[in-house]
């Protein structure tokens, strides 16, 4: 008896935390879940565990649905994923020279970013400005003051562009307004081009080789010699 062939496995496009970039991904197991309640209510979640056709990442997909989410006769769920895709996450740059409490702060405001926690985020970027201005040693009786009086250290224009942090500081704790995404990804690029122009430049400059000198050559006799028998 001839044995049976088994079903082509169901594959789907997902992003691969692990690959960096979205792959095909193999279904590897289903599990469903409905409730019903009064008044025709219900509600489905379905589990289906992924792996990445490429590394072999496991990531699990919930899809949720309940009554009145269709688009004619189709059904609309909202998925979510497990781990949380980071296709959109911010990598920590490395810096050598930075001092151990800017570290800190910058390390927890990307993290936070990259757990979408932006008005956490936005209020660690306003603390790492407050720190790089005591670092420096700027005075001035406010964070406003204290960044105008930054322009010893940098360009006129980059101090400008840093007053906006204060701003998204002030409004992600006072006012409970979490700045978009795409504003705090770009001030986050920005703090990392402040730290890298503050702290790494002069010592990636050391590390450069140091080239010698090239020495001088002595001139070389070239005088014409007297000829033999000259007088």
């Amino acid at each position: 008896m001839d044995e049976a062939t088994p079903p082509t496995p169901k594959m789907k496009r997902v992003y691969c935390n692990r690959c960096k970039l979205e792959t095909n991904h193999v279904e590897r197991g289903t599990h469903r879940r409905a409730d019903s309640g009064e008044h025709g209510f219900w509600d489905e979640t379905v589990y289906t565990l992924w792996t990445c056709a490429g590394c072999d990442d496991g990531t699990m997909e919930t899809a949720w649905t309940m009554a009145g989410m269709e688009d004619g006769e189709k059904q609309i769920y909202d998925f979510s994923y497990a781990p949380t895709r980071a296709e959109e996450d911010l990598s920590q740059k490395v810096f050598r020279q930075l001092p151990k409490q800017l570290k800190l702060n910058y390390g927890e405001a990307v993290s936070a970013y990259n757990h979408r926690l932006h008005v956490l985020s936005a209020a660690g970027l306003r603390a790492l400005i407050e720190g790089i201005c005591q670092d420096k040693k700027i005075k001035g009786k406010n964070l406003e003051q204290r960044i105008d009086c930054l322009e010893t250290i940098l360009p006129k224009n980059i101090v400008q562009n840093l007053h906006g942090f204060r701003f998204m500081g002030n409004e992600a704790l006072h006012d409970l307004g979490a700045p978009d995404s795409k504003d705090l990804r770009l001030a986050i690029e920005v703090s990392e081009d402040l730290l890298n122009f503050l702290y790494e430049l002069d010592y990636k400059a050391s590390r450069l080789p140091k080239k010698a000198k090239p020495q001088p050559q002595e001139a070389s006799n070239t005088g014409s010699q007297p000829r033999a028998g000259a007088e």
